[in-house]
C-alpha cells in the first residue's frame, strides 16, 4: 500500500480512502489507489501516454465513470497505469474530465498481480471539501 491513500475498515471489500489539495489531486489518486490494489504500482513503467475521457452528472457519478474507465483499461485492455493528470470541468448540466495518463502493457511476468476488483460502487461514496483539503472515499467490490 502507498501514503497516498488508506484502507478504511469494511467486512468484506475495499473502502479506500484519499486526500489532496484539490478535487484533481484527489481522483488522480483515487485512479492510482485502484490499480494499486490489483498491480503494484512499483513494478509500473511510464512507457506509453494515453488519455482517457469521461462525464458524469454529478462529482458523484463522475467518479464512479472515471474508476470504472481505469478498472476496465487495467481488466480489459490490459494497461496499467503509473501516473494520472486530471483535469475536471464544470458544465452547465454536470462534469467532464480528461486524464492523461503513463503507463504500459500489464506484463505478469514483471508486474506484482495483488487483488482482482470485480466493479466500483455508489455505496459509502464519499467527496467532501474542507476549509483545508478534499476527502474522497470509495467502495470497491472484490
Amino acid at each position: 500500500m502507498h501514503p497516498f491513500y488508506r484502507i478504511l475498515e469494511h467486512v468484506s471489500d475495499a473502502y479506500i480512502e484519499v486526500n489532496g489539495q484539490s478535487l484533481e489531486e484527489c481522483f488522480s489518486k483515487a485512479g492510482l489507489a485502484l490499480v494499486d490494489l490489483m498491480v503494484d504500482l512499483e513494478t509500473i513503467s511510464e512507457i506509453v501516454k494515453f488519455v482517457l475521457k469521461t462525464e458524469g452528472k454529478d462529482l458523484f457519478s463522475l467518479l464512479y465513470n472515471f474508476l470504472e474507465a481505469i478498472l476496465i483499461k487495467v481488466t480489459s485492455e490490459e494497461f496499467v497505469p503509473h501516473s494520472l493528470n486530471i483535469h475536471i470541468e464544470k458544465l452547465k448540466d454536470g462534469y467532464k474530465l480528461e486524464c492523461i495518463g503513463l503507463g504500459e502493457n500489464l506484463s505478469l511476468r514483471k508486474h506484482k498481480t495483488k487483488l482482482e476488483v470485480k466493479a466500483i460502487t455508489y455505496h459509502l461514496m464519499e467527496i467532501k471539501e474542507t476549509r483545508e483539503h478534499f476527502v474522497v472515499r470509495f467502495l470497491l467490490d472484490l
